[in-house]
């Protein structure tokens, strides 16, 4: 009997932490899935508008990829994939690559512009991700081991126009 004392604790000490880095590999999981289906969206949309910047904001393309990413669907007010993802949560950006180096997209003119009116072409990459991360609890009985900061990203190739 007090052996057993002794080892139930420990036993229900690794039972509930493998639960909980279950828990996260799964919220991790479940993220970068909604990230790279919300870029395939976006990478395969067609008119997309990337210039100005704060356009990939406004653009209805956008929001629909990043609503996909969320709820799974095109649609807003659906349940989220992960509680507590939001939209607002997920940053977009338009990426070139120009001499071998991959960088934020310029919207200036010229070739190497993603701006279509000013002579550009769409950018190489779209890449979103969850700018300060994506903070998940880590809840253990009597004890508050606070919260692991996801940090997920995914950078899609454009094949739309």
């Amino acid at each position: 009997m007090t052996e057993l004392a002794f080892q139930i604790p420990l036993i229900m000490l690794l039972l509930f932490g493998a639960v909980q880095v279950a828990r996260v590999f799964w919220v991790y999981h479940t993220l970068q899935k909604a990230m790279r289906g919300g870029a395939g969206l976006l990478a395969r949309s067609v008119n997309v508008s990337y210039c100005p910047a704060d356009a990939l904001l406004t653009d209805p393309r956008v929001a629909d990829a990043l609503n996909f990413a969320v709820y799974g669907t095109i649609q807003s007010g659906n349940t989220p994939v992960v509680p507590g993802l939001t939209p607002g949560a997920i940053q977009v950006v338009a990426e070139r690559n120009t001499s071998g180096t991959v960088a934020a997209c310029d919207c200036g003119s010229g070739v190497d512009s993603c701006d279509p009116t000013m002579g550009g072409r769409p950018p190489d990459f779209i890449v979103m991700s969850l700018g300060s991360g994506f903070p998940v609890q880590i809840p253990f009985p009597f004890v508050n081991l606070g919260a692991i900061n996801l940090n997920v990203s995914v950078r899609m190739p454009v094949t739309g126009s």
